[in-house]
């Protein structure tokens, strides 16, 4: 009997592309070579983040299963994890995040001028990456993507404290700062795996269905994650003012009282145990089961679109992955 994804760990899930892989973190410790000694210690700092690499095994699963694993999947999943590690330096200092991965965030070592353009550096060395492919497809469509990273956490941004948020504008939010990433990589893997439109358009939709519900799930864990499993600052939407899918909908559940008092703590600063417990903790739970729901049926639906990639096994493992993303605990 075959485990469940649930039942195995990621590096169970990611067997099969272990050698290309190796050779993505190979790729990528070429490219982290500062051009002055004193940048150093900050991307040696940054290099310990690297996490799950989800994205790029996304990449690498995506290629395997259209049936052609070219050289320019090995650049192309580099540049989207060196993307994602842009995202994280800048994310971190405007959540006002303390830790990561059981360390400092840059900015709390170095400051924010420094990991500010410590971002920015990465940014700019994926992008330099992406344009030396033999065409610009690449280049094209990460420019498109980081767009909409940054189009979707300027929105978060400018739309903190507000408690009014409306679920459909979330969705466009993450749809931005996190799925456009999971989507463009998909896409391109499907490109250079040389799939056609309609394969490179479901291959699209799993990645930004996938990144849909991977911020779901982080949403979710901010709340009631365990922080010493997660290793890095939980709390932080709630004590921020961030609105998520989890209190959007403990908001809409709350007679009018309540929903003032939830209003009240809502970006104050309290710690997030002020909706575990009290009034809220019951709702809450409400919430998070919905939640858990559409996570779920997120998952399920960027699994069905991947019945277009004609290699079974590869796409069986994609799978695999793409379900273990809703079970994650961290």
């Amino acid at each position: 009997m075959t485990p469940s994804p649930q039942a195995l760990d990621l590096p169970q899930l990611l067997a099969s592309i272990a050698e290309p892989m190796e050779a993505v973190n190979q790729w990528l410790a070429q490219q982290y070579q500062p051009e002055s000694p004193r940048l150093r210690p900050l991307v040696e700092h940054v290099r310990q983040f690297k996490g799950k690499q989800v994205r790029a095994a996304q990449v690498l699963l995506i290629a395997q299963g259209c049936g052609k694993l070219s050289p320019e999947h090995i650049p192309l999943a580099g540049v989207v994890e060196m993307i994602h590690a842009a995202t994280l330096v800048h994310d971190d200092l405007l959540d006002g995040a303390k830790e990561r991965r059981g360390l400092d965030c840059t900015h709390v070592k170095w400051g924010a001028h420094a990991s500010v353009l410590l971002g920015d550096w990465i940014y700019a060395k994926a992008f330099q990456r992406s344009t030396e492919f033999s065409d610009q497809t690449c280049a094209n469509e990460l420019a498109r993507a980081t767009a909409a990273v940054c189009l979707g956490e300027i929105s978060q941004n400018l739309s903190c404290k507000d408690f009014e948020l409306d679920e459909a504008e979330y969705v466009d939010q993450i749809d931005g700062k996190t799925a456009a990433l999971f989507e463009a990589g998909s896409r391109l893997a499907a490109f250079y795996g040389g799939g056609d439109k309609q394969v490179q358009d479901a291959c699209a939709r799993h990645g930004l269905l996938a990144g849909r519900a991977f911020q779901m799930m982080d949403d979710l864990l901010d709340l009631v994650g365990d922080q010493a499993s997660a290793k890095k600052s939980l709390g932080t939407d709630w004590a921020n003012g961030k609105m998520t899918l989890p209190l959007i909908r403990l908001r809409e559940m709350l007679p009018v009282a309540a929903r003032q008092r939830l209003a009240a703590g809502f970006g104050s600063g309290e710690p997030r145990a002020a909706l575990l417990q009290g009034e809220f903790a019951e709702p809450l739970e409400v919430a998070l089961t919905s939640c858990r729901l559409e996570i779920s049926n997120a998952l399920e639906e960027a699994c069905q679109v991947l019945s277009v990639l004609p290699v079974a096994e590869a796409r069986d493992c994609l799978i695999d992955l793409t379900r273990f993303l809703g079970s994650r605990n961290r």
